[in-house]
């Protein structure tokens, strides 16, 4: 009875003390507030796949001189249409409202025609090597990037190669006594672009929809590359008789031009979307080619064939499957 006694007194003395031993005790950490999240949501991704559905026109024209005598005029002209599959990926971070983006295109059928003056003109073969890689490095300090509306700037570069197969791709290796070509080699037509884009962008996402935008203006493009080559036909200049390349017909310049793309969104499930818009790429410039030619079973000095235009324009629709993390 005196023990149950004593442990009744002591439970009841413990009881009592509580209440200041937890007034002395360190503050215990709080629960996470319900906004609270982990500063990895601040990144989202995207990948998926786009179709191009894109028409290319390619018109460039020179002047011949060689040793000071104008020998004529060479026009190039070039009409295709060429279905391109792309891959693309963003990196969003939502915390500096900045974007890393990039794409990688490659042309899966050319078809369409071309016209060389003086030499030939035809259709464009199943050889065409048409594709682009690129990048891009955005903020959009105007608005939200995670919901809602958001505008501002890029920078990046892209490569582009527009090397539609045109003529017979050859030039003349060997020539008989009368400068007609008894061997060929190959020269196709291939130009090779980079470019340096700045722009600006807008996007906006209102429910299941967004809609994107951006308008990038080339300043300055290298571009370097070859004219093909068009033997047997070679070049006939009335007066002067006709020219055979003995060389690939070589070319070196510089452009400037500008670059859009619209898309409109739907998201049928949150991480995927399913996009529709247009793509428009517009150069002109100038170039400077090097002809080496023969004639009259002579090889003659390199022709200079300086441009007079050169231009080059890339537009279509666009098609596009987005998976969003």
């Amino acid at each position: 009875m005196k023990r149950s006694l004593k442990g009744a007194v002591a439970i009841l003395a413990m009881l009592t003390a509580a209440p200041a031993l937890a007034a002395d005790y360190p503050e215990m950490r709080p629960a996470y507030p319900e906004s609270w999240q982990n500063p990895d949501d601040d990144l989202r991704f995207e990948f998926g796949t786009r179709y191009w559905m894109s028409w290319g026109e390619q018109d460039a024209g020179f002047t011949a001189v060689s040793g000071g005598t104008t020998l004529g005029d060479v026009t190039i002209s070039t009409r295709d249409q060429t279905h391109i599959g792309e891959l693309h990926g963003k990196i969003e971070d939502l915390s500096t409202q900045t974007y890393l983006s990039g794409k990688a295109g490659l042309g899966l059928s050319t078809t369409g025609t071309y016209a060389v003056t003086p030499s030939s003109s035809g259709s464009i073969g199943r050889n065409s090597n048409i594709g682009y890689i690129g990048t891009d490095f955005g903020w959009l300090p105007w608005g939200d990037m995670d919901e809602g509306f958001s505008f501002g700037g890029l920078i990046g570069y892209q490569y582009w190669k527009d090397a539609p197969d045109i003529g017979s791709g050859q030039y003349g290796a060997t020539f008989d006594g009368a400068s007609n070509p008894t061997s060929f080699g190959t020269a196709k037509d291939d130009f090779d672009i980079h470019a340096v884009r700045l722009g600006v962008k807008g996007q906006a996402e209102y429910e299941q929809f967004d809609f994107q935008g951006e308008v990038a203006a080339v300043p300055y493009a290298a571009i370097s590359g070859t004219l093909g080559g068009n033997s047997p036909t070679g070049y006939n200049f009335p007066g002067f008789g006709n020219f055979q390349e003995r060389a690939p017909t070589t070319l070196t310049g510089r452009g400037y031009g500008v670059m859009a793309e619209g898309l409109v969104g739907f998201h049928p499930t949150e991480n995927l979307t399913v996009r529709v818009g247009g793509r428009a790429w517009y150069l002109e410039g100038q170039l400077d080619a090097k002809f080496t030619s023969s004639s009259g079973g002579a090889n003659l000095p390199t022709l200079d064939l300086p441009s007079n235009f050169a231009r080059i324009f890339r537009y279509g629709a666009l098609f596009e499957l987005t998976g969003r993390f």
